[in-house]
Order: structure tokens, then C-alpha cells, then sequence
């Protein structure tokens, strides 16, 4: 008796429900906010999504900000400039805005 086909089948059979599963997990992520509703100080932990280089300042001496340290950029939260540690968004510094 040749089990091959059958433990093939039952792979098969058992694998759809976890793509299933996959693809529903994709369509059910949520997109952080644009705001934090909770007040950080410097050595608080950043929402993740100002750890990302696309919020960067690019034009920080522009703005009169002090050269970013190794690993970390300036972000606008609200209305001021913060500098964060882009390895664990660790808030370093404050700066009020323009």
C-alpha cells in the first residue's frame, strides 16, 4: 500500500487554513496614529512610528537644532522638535518649535 498520496493530501488539507490565516492577519493591521496621547520626557520610549526615517527633519539646522547624535534624527511631534534614537526610540532631547 502506497501512502505517499495520502500523506501529501493531508498536508495539503492541513496547510489552506494557515494561509487563510496569514492573508486575514494582513488585511487586519492597523496603521498607527499621526498623535500620541500621553506626554514623554526625555529617557520615555517614542511611539515606533518616529523611529522611522521618513519622519525625519531633514533641514535641521534650518530649524536651528543641534547636529543629531549617532543613530538618532529630529522629529516635529506636535510642536516641538524631538530627537530619538532610531535603534530604540528613546527620546534624548527636547526642543521647543518654531
Amino acid at each position: 500500500m502506497n501512502l505517499r498520496p495520502l500523506f501529501c493530501a493531508m498536508l495539503l488539507t492541513s496547510a489552506l487554513p494557515l494561509a487563510a490565516t496569514a492573508a486575514e492577519s494582513k488585511q487586519e493591521s492597523v496603521q498607527a496614529p499621526e498623535t500620541h496621547n500621553r506626554e514623554l520626557k526625555v529617557g520615555d520610549k517614542a511611539p515606533d512610528q518616529y523611529k522611522r526615517e521618513d519622519k525625519a527633519i531633514k533641514d535641521w539646522r534650518a530649524k536651528g537644532l543641534p547636529a543629531p547624535e549617532k543613530e538618532s534624527h529630529w522629529v516635529l511631534m506636535g510642536k516641538q522638535y524631538v530627537l530619538v534614537q532610531i535603534t530604540n526610540g528613546v527620546v534624548l532631547a527636547i526642543q521647543p518649535g518654531s
